[in-house]
């Protein structure tokens, strides 16, 4: 085989995507949900300082994509770490939304 038909058959097996660019789109993503966090930490802080009550939906948002990260990178790499991360990120998503209904019950009594 010769340069040529190596990087063929690599660009095939990341669906015409280099190696680069994989890596650089897990950075992006790494820095997004880290941002996603920074924003979510604002805005909370932000609206509890109005109201004196916690804000629970960006929270929601956050921790189900946090949880579903986890998850597909558990279903193609099959780290039982991910697993755990993912499991971990649901049931503070799940905990995030029972507050939120809670909250919303509240309101509206």
């Amino acid at each position: 085989m010769n340069k040529d038909e190596i990087l063929e058959v690599s660009r095939k097996e990341n669906k015409n995507k280099d190696l680069a660019e994989l890596d650089v789109i897990a950075q992006a993503g790494n820095i997004a949900s880290r941002v996603g966090a920074c924003v979510c930490i604002i805005i909370s802080v932000i609206f509890h300082r109005f109201t004196k009550t916690l804000l629970c939906s960006p929270w929601i948002i956050y921790f189900s994509i946090l949880g579903t990260t986890y998850l597909v990178k558990f279903s193609k790499i099959k780290r039982k770490g991910d697993l755990s991360l993912s499991i971990l990120y649901f049931a503070m998503c799940l905990l995030a939304l029972v507050f939120f209904v809670l909250r919303l019950v509240e309101v509206k009594g």
